[in-house]
């Protein structure tokens, strides 16, 4: 029996680019005789784009918000009802291959793959250069390090390169590699990813705690914790963008993905470490704040407060966790 295949899009601030999205996913569809189906998520209420979608593409299923919901909110309600073999939740600043599709599903439909419960295909930059996407479950030193800025320093990148292959032995254990093989891997970035319902079924779906992703960190750890496989798969390409929703309108959305790191480590490391390492951040942020308010940086300024508003509503979920889910 062939399988089912839907794939869930949510749209952004750019119409532009969900039309460009969609146009390469029914260009790959035309390449497979699978049983397809494709739903739109309008997240931006009042603008009329699902009627254009389902002008330009007959059959497409729309949803309309009336408020804008986050990336795991859309593609978990997408999860909740959907009858199909495999679900895609992909963003909406991606260009897929022609064969991209056929590539992937061929893949997870392989007997010895029936417990890959995620892929992602290799993602590429907008000039068809390599977009890092690998990496190993997060420490709490690393996302300081992340947070901090010093990553922005190219001597600090040119140091990570040398030292991350060391630290993380194996494929597919830091974004320091050439993402040309197939591999298992504890999380990649999830722009474009193909999962299989019987394990989403099984392990459940995404936290909903950001507005724009963030969540698939803690869901990969759930899912390699009850013996899933996630896979980076090196043999189909998608041109990802990248950081449209975070650059929108909307406002600077970079501190949502700091929820899915606090969420992660709350539950998944002692309190005493949990809380150690947000006084860590709290400290960090402000000495941030301080700087940006003595240099007159308004914008770094309020950026750093932001980041302490929610380092500081992690200390609070912990403080207020119940007793006995510690």
């Amino acid at each position: 029996m062939k399988p089912t295949i839907e794939f869930s899009v949510i749209s952004g601030s750019n119409e532009d680019m969900i039309v460009a999205c969609l146009d390469s996913l029914y260009a790959s569809l035309a390449q497979v005789d699978y049983v397809t189906s494709v739903t739109a998520t309008c997240n931006k209420p009042g603008t009329g784009l699902s009627a254009r979608l389902r002008a330009r593409y007959p059959g497409i299923t729309t949803i309309d918000n009336v408020n804008p919901r986050g990336f795991a909110a859309n593609h978990n309600a997408v999860l909740a009802r959907s009858k199909a073999t495999y679900v895609w939740l992909l963003n909406d600043d991606l260009i897929l291959g022609t064969d991209t599709v056929r590539a992937v599903t061929e893949f997870m439909e392989r007997p010895e793959n029936s417990r890959v419960a995620a892929v992602s295909p290799r993602l590429l930059n907008s000039d068809g250069s390599l977009q890092p996407s690998t990496y190993s479950f997060p420490s709490m030193p690393q996302t300081l390090l992340s947070h901090s800025g010093l990553r922005e320093r190219r001597f600090v990148d040119r140091a990570l390169a040398l030292v991350a292959p060391v630290m993380r032995r194996g494929e597919g254990s830091s974004r320091f590699w050439a993402h040309d093989r197939t591999v298992d891997v504890d999380t990649f970035r999830g722009a474009c990813v193909a999962m299989r319902m019987e394990a989403v079924r099984d392990v459940g779906p995404m936290v909903e705690i950001a507005l724009v992703g963030g969540e698939e960190v803690e869901w990969h750890h759930r899912f390699r914790s009850r013996g899933w496989r996630i896979v980076f798969f090196a043999d189909a390409s998608v041109i990802h963008h990248g950081s449209q929703s975070v650059r929108s309108d909307s406002g600077n959305l970079y501190s949502e993905y700091l929820k899915g790191s606090l969420y992660y480590f709350r539950n998944n490391r002692p309190a005493v470490s949990y809380l150690a390492f947000c006084a860590s951040m709290l400290a960090m942020f402000s000495a941030k704040a301080l700087f940006a308010w003595a240099r007159r940086d308004d914008v770094s300024r309020d950026a750093a407060l932001q980041f302490n508003r929610v380092t500081w509503e992690g200390v609070k979920a912990r403080l207020t966790r119940p007793r006995e889910a510690t």
